[in-house]
């Protein structure tokens, strides 16, 4: 019985230590090193691509060269790299070496020349306009050996509609510490909509068209700082109705403003299906937009915007809390105000300054089921800054909720009753928050 015992254990040493050929079995994670090829040199590295991506480009993501040390940190980061900056989709197959400490890395990276647009928090690029809904993503093969590279977007959503062409060039990649920078230039135009409930219940749609520069520069940890400038027209179909000194009305004549915007992101890099520790804590959005009043402006306005979710694991359960805030300065368009929307109301709260704040718990959602249960309660409001109107007050009037949700995979349904009765939703996982 010991002899069985103490060779099975050394059968289990040998093929453990043994040079393994591994790859990645999903585009999330990197393989891992066997033990023996931890502290080794790396032999050869190769890359295979497809879609519309380079072996050039590729490369400008991998520290891994010929001749390094092995270790997992650098596999990760290498993979990381690839997915999290590149946006490609990954695979990595580690071959052993000629040496039993060495290996050689084969990277298999695509590009899709067409794609869907995600809905996790604040996935949109550029951050300007980090929109809810469904869409697709047009990309043009890469023009130079850096990546430059054409592409173009559309959102859909029930309150604003988008669609971008942007030239996009790589200033530069580091991809020892993990970090990237680029700058975007685009054209866009846009639709959005929002409910008055007087003098009439209408909707109110506004009409949105520009071009800006955006500097952007990244983490590997999807952390990302954003520096920009825009120049852009905008209208509405009709008066909202509201009187304040602190709207410019967008009905009677068009606003052209000219907006210096920053912006501080952090999402978590992972499905909305797994927004609970240990993949993710914490996501937040910091902007500032400045419509500066230069260059044929028609206002002069500030915009300030919170925006900040925290997962906290409770056994197998999440609480998750969310938490919302915009605040206007200035003369601000009225095709441009802020909103607080809710699932128990049919529309949306919408002022110079809006906040909203949500309390949800996701019921057993560590575990992977495809069917998940939620018990949420939130509150939002808006006001008017020099409003005197029933309808667009100066001080903020709030809009509390509760209800209970069922998510079967990515779909969301929710029942909610607000101080105007029930009210049935629908959405994807991720729209929300």
């Amino acid at each position: 019985m010991a002899r069985a015992l103490i060779l099975t254990i050394l059968v289990a040493a040998a093929l453990l230590l043994a040079p393994q050929r591994t790859l990645a079995q999903n585009a999330l994670t990197a393989p891992r090193l066997a033990v023996s090829q931890v502290g080794g040199t790396v032999e050869n590295v190769t890359v295979e691509t497809y879609g519309v991506t380079t072996v050039a480009v590729v490369k400008h993501y991998l520290a891994l060269h010929k001749g390094s040390r092995l270790d997992q940190a650098s596999v990760d980061r290498d993979f990381d790299n690839l997915v999290r900056l590149g946006g490609f989709k990954t695979r990595l197959i580690i071959e052993p070496g000629d040496s039993p400490h060495d290996a050689s890395l084969h990277w298999i990276v695509m590009a899709k020349w067409l794609k869907p647009t995600e809905h996790p928090f604040y996935a949109d690029q550029p951050l300007s306009a980090p929109i809810q809904g469904v869409g697709f993503i047009l990309t043009a093969p890469a023009l130079d050996s850096k990546g430059t590279n054409i592409s173009g977007y559309t959102q859909l959503s029930r309150r604003a509609n988008l669609a971008r062409v942007l030239f996009t060039v790589p200033t530069h990649v580091n991809a020892a510490s993990g970090r990237d920078s680029q700058v975007i230039v685009d054209a866009f135009g846009g639709k959005g909509v929002f409910r008055a409930s007087q003098p009439l219940a209408i909707n109110i749609y506004s009409w949105t068209a520009g071009a800006e520069a955006v500097y952007l520069t990244r983490g590997g940890d999807g952390t990302e700082l954003e520096f920009g400038v825009r120049q852009q027209h905008s209208t509405t179909a009709q008066s909202s109705g509201i009187v304040a000194p602190s709207l410019y009305d967008t009905f009677d004549a068009p606003a052209r403003n000219t907006v210096l915007e920053a912006g501080l992101t952090h999402p978590c890099l992972i499905s909305p299906t797994k927004w609970h520790p240990p993949f993710c804590t914490l996501q937040y959005r910091l902007e500032a937009l400045d419509g500066i009043g230069a260059f044929g402006s028609t206002s002069e306005y500030q915009v300030y915007i919170g925006d900040v979710a925290q997962y906290t694991a409770i056994g197998e359960s999440t609480l998750a809390l969310h938490v919302n805030a915009a605040r206007s300065g200035g003369v601000l368009p009225e095709s441009f105000l802020v909103c607080a929307t809710l699932r128990g109301y049919p529309k949306s709260f919408c002022g110079t300054d809006a906040e909203s704040l949500t309390a949800e718990f996701r019921i057993g959602d560590a575990p992977a089921h495809a069917l998940r249960f939620v018990v949420f309660t939130e509150t939002g409001a808006s006001r008017v800054r020099g409003g005197d109107q029933s309808f667009a007050p100066p001080a903020f009037q709030w809009h509390p909720d509760s209800g209970i949700g069922v998510i079967y995979r990515l779909v969301r349904v929710d029942l909610a009753y607000g101080q105007q009765g029930g009210r049935l939703t629908f959405e994807l996982v991720g729209q929300t928050y």
